[in-house]
C-alpha cells in the first residue's frame, strides 16, 4: 500500500471516527431532553419502567457499528438492525433513527450490487409488512398509509440518496476519463504536427545537400561529404520517428503510458514504490547522457518489470539497482536476493510474460536482455544502444 492509499485510509477512518462519535454525542442529547418512547407499540412487561439510561445502549452498539461501515456495510447494518430492534422494545428514540438511516446509506454506498438488492428487497418487505399489520391492528385504511410513507422516509430514502451519490460518481469518473482521452488526442495530434515538421526539415536538408552534389561535375571528396551529410540527416529523422511512434501508435500500450516522456526521471519513484512495498533497494544511477524518449521509456519499463518481479517473488529482498552508460550502451542491471519463501525457479519466472515483454522491447531497440541466476540472486540485465537509429536493421526478440 503506497502513501497516499494509507493517507487516504488513515482519513476514512478519522472520518467515520467523527461521525460515529459525533451521532453518540447528538443521539444522548436526544435521550435525555426526552426524545424516547415515540412509537405507539406495546412494551414487554419486563422492559416497562425500565431507566433511562437503557436506551444508551442500543445508541452505542449502533454507533460502534458505524466505524465498520465503510469495509463491512452489511455486517454493520446487521449489528445496527439489532440494536434498533433493543431500542424499539425499549419505546424506541430519535437516536437510533439516526444511526440506522446512516448503516442503511453507507450499504447503498460502500456495499457491494447484491449486498444492495438485498438491503433493498428487505426495506421493502419491513415497509409492506408494517403497513398491513397496522392497518389490520387499527380497522383504518390511512394508517396503513400513514406507516408505509412514515417508514419509506426512514428506510428507503438513505438507498435512493446513495444511489445518487453513486450515480454522480459514475458521470464524474467518465466526464473525467472523457477529458483525459481527449487530452491525449490533443496531444498526440500536436506531436504528430511537431513530427512532420521535424522530418520535413530533414527532408529538405537531405535535398538541398544531394542537389548541391549533383549540381556539379563529379568529385570525390566532395560527393562523400555530401553523402555523410544526407545520412547524418536521415538517421536524425529515423531517431526522431522512432522516439515519438510509440505515443502516436493507439494499439501500442505505450501509447497511453505517460511515463514515456522523460522515463529516466520517474526512476526515484519506482524505487520508492518498491521500498513501500518491503524492498531494500541499493541504486546506483551514474553518467547517464541524453538520449531519445524511446530508450529512455524502455529503461523505465525494464526497471519497473525487474523491481515487480522482486517484489512478487522475492518479498523483503535486498536489490541492487544499477544504470550506467558504457561506450555507446547504456547498461541496466537489476540484482535481487532471493528470499527462501520467494525463491522460484528460473526457468519458470523467466516465462512470463513481463520478462518476455520488456525482452521484446530492447530487441527492437537493437539492444539485448538477459536473465540469470545463481543460488542466491536473480539478475536482469540490459544493453540498448543509446542511439538506436544507428543500427541499420532491428533484431528480431528471444
Amino acid at each position: 500500500m503506497g502513501v497516499k492509499e494509507r493517507w487516504r485510509t488513515s482519513s476514512n477512518r478519522f472520518r467515520d471516527a467523527v461521525a460515529a462519535a459525533g451521532t453518540f454525542a447528538l443521539g444522548l442529547a436526544f435521550n435525555l431532553i426526552g426524545l424516547i418512547d415515540i412509537w405507539d407499540i406495546p412494551t414487554p412487561a419486563a422492559l416497562d419502567g425500565s431507566p433511562l439510561w437503557w436506551q444508551t445502549v442500543p445508541l452505542a452498539v449502533g454507533c460502534l457499528a458505524m466505524l465498520g461501515k465503510r469495509h463491512h456495510p452489511m455486517l454493520a447494518l446487521g449489528v445496527g438492525v439489532v440494536a434498533a430492534t433493543a431500542d424499539v422494545l425499549l419505546g424506541g428514540s430519535i437516536a437510533m433513527i439516526l444511526v440506522l438511516f446512516d448503516l442503511i446509506f453507507s450499504v447503498g454506498v460502500f456495499g457491494s450490487a447484491r449486498a444492495r438488492a438485498a438491503t433493498t428487497t428487505g426495506v421493502f418487505v419491513v415497509i409492506g409488512t408494517a403497513s398491513v399489520v397496522g392497518g389490520l391492528a387499527t380497522g383504518e385504511f390511512r394508517v396503513a398509509v400513514f406507516i408505509a410513507l412514515q417508514l419509506t422516509t426512514l428506510l428507503f430514502v438513505p438507498l435512493w440518496w446513495a444511489a445518487n451519490i453513486r450515480q454522480q460518481r459514475q458521470l464524474g469518473a467518465l466526464d473525467a476519463e472523457r477529458t483525459a482521452r481527449e487530452a491525449v488526442l490533443a496531444e498526440r495530434a500536436a506531436m504528430a504536427r511537431d513530427l512532420h515538421d521535424v522530418i520535413a526539415a530533414h527532408l529538405s536538408t537531405t535535398a538541398i545537400h544531394s542537389g548541391a552534389a549533383l549540381a556539379g561535375p563529379p568529385d570525390t571528396d566532395r560527393d562523400r561529404t555530401a553523402l555523410q551529410a544526407v545520412r547524418t540527416t536521415s538517421l536524425a529523422a529515423l531517431e526522431e520517428m522512432r522516439s515519438m511512434i510509440m505515443l502516436l501508435r493507439a494499439d501500442d500500450p505505450a501509447a497511453a503510458d505517460p511515463t514515456l516522456p522523460g522515463g529516466l526521471d520517474r526512476l526515484p519513484d519506482l524505487v520508492e514504490a518498491a521500498a513501500v512495498g518491503g524492498l531494500r533497494v541499493e541504486t546506483q544511477i551514474r553518467e547517464i547522457p541524453e538520449m531519445p524518449a524511446v530508450v529512455a521509456h524502455t529503461v523505465y519499463r525494464i526497471v519497473r518489470e525487474a523491481l515487480t518481479n522482486a517484489g512478487k517473488h522475492a518479498p523483503g529482498s535486498d536489490v541492487r539497482l544499477d544504470v550506467r552508460k558504457t561506450g555507446d550502451l547504456v547498461t541496466v542491471t537489476v540484482t535481487n536476493t532471493l528470499t527462501r519463501a520467494g525463491a522460484v525457479d528460473h526457468h519458470a519466472l523467466s516465462a512470463g510474460t513481463g520478462l518476455i515483454s520488456i525482452r521484446e522491447r530492447a530487441a527492437l531497440l537493437g539492444g539485448e536482455l538477459t536473465t540469470d541466476q545463481d543460488q542466491n540472486h536473480f539478475r536482469v540485465r540490459a544493453k540498448l544502444p543509446l542511439h538506436p537509429a544507428d543500427q541499420p536493421t532491428v533484431r528480431s526478440g528471444s
